[in-house]
């Protein structure tokens, strides 16, 4: 058993020193990693982020920063430089650690969401070829469709607002999607509380193009058609929106039987507000002749009064 015991404390006594210089080596020294990591993401547009790389043993090795958008890979860093060709809204510092590792922020200005999202990553390159990289630092930009959108429009050959009861329409809103992506619905406004607004075909590509194709009817008459982009907590609401229609034919209703709004119908010179022809249409209007004729007979009147004063003179 004393013999056992020995040969321990022996073995022990060789380990001693490695146990001793592994725990005071520098964690940077174990190994050689880099991380990265963004500050805030997602982050809203205009906002300032800084991508965050975490480098451990670099030693005179060199630090890459790259970043690819639509399978387009672009270098923003090299060593300790922002490369020339980078916008100016990025910056560059870097912290030496008390542990030996070093922490690079990359700092970027203003976000834009068209150049600035996208896979972030850091590598280390050394001088004998072999390359280490961190794992992907995905940054996100919340963002609202530009502001001249929703644009609406009719589809089709014919854009005229005025049409015959049964003309299908088109119509059409386009849009950024933005991010998180923004919902799009249509609705319609008008006297026709049996209207059925049905669901419209989007198709989407960084935007938006909704088609909504309705049948016309009499009662659509003064009817109004808007799409509109909103996001659920209510911070962003717009739309557009397409007509008044003027069907021939049909009967605008009655505004106070109705709790519907419709909007106040333009008609042509040669329209009345039921979409039936000018009762003056053709027809020479005759308040100016009334008033000529009045002014001839007081003429007339006056000549006889004076020539009877003529005559009685006499």
């Amino acid at each position: 058993m004393m013999m056992m015991n020995c040969n321990m404390a022996g073995r022990l006594f060789y380990l001693l020193p490695l146990v001793l210089i592994t725990l005071y080596l520098p964690a940077s020294s174990l190994a050689q990693s880099v991380t990265a990591s963004f500050q805030t993401n997602p982050v809203d547009e205009d906002r300032t982020t800084i991508l965050i790389c975490n480098v451990n043993n670099l030693g005179t090795n060199n630090v890459v920063i790259d970043r690819t958008i639509y399978s387009r890979t672009e270098q923003l860093v090299s060593g300790t430089q922002i490369l020339p060709s980078v916008d100016d809204n990025f910056f560059l510092s870097i912290n030496d650690n008390a542990d030996g590792s070093k922490t690079y922020f990359m700092t970027i200005r203003g976000v834009y969401h068209i150049t600035d999202p996208g896979t972030y990553t850091c590598r280390i390159e050394s001088t004998g070829g072999s390359v280490i990289t961190s794992q992907s630092a995905i940054l996100s930009i919340n963002y609202n469709p530009i502001s001249s959108d929703p644009r609406c429009s009719i589809a089709d050959s014919n854009t005229d607002l005025t049409r015959l009861s049964g003309d299908e329409v088109v119509l059409a809103c386009t849009s950024e999607i933005g991010y998180p992506p923004v919902d799009i619905k249509w609705s319609y406004s008008g006297c026709n509380k049996d209207r059925y607004v049905p669901a419209p075909t989007v198709t989407s590509f960084g935007f938006y193009n909704s088609e909504l194709k309705i049948a016309l009817s009499d009662q659509d008459n003064g009817g109004m058609f808007t799409c509109t982009l909103s996001r659920p907590d209510g911070s962003y609401s717009k739309g557009c929106s397409v007509g008044p229609f003027v069907v021939l034919g049909g009967e605008v209703c009655n505004m106070e039987s109705t709790a519907m709004t419709a909007p106040s119908p333009t008609y042509d010179g040669k329209m009345t507000t039921d979409g039936s022809p000018s009762p003056t249409d053709g027809i020479m209007a005759t308040e100016g002749n009334d008033s000529w004729t009045h002014v001839a007979n007081k003429l007339l009147c006056m000549l006889c009064i004076l020539l009877c004063f003529v005559f009685y003179a006499v």
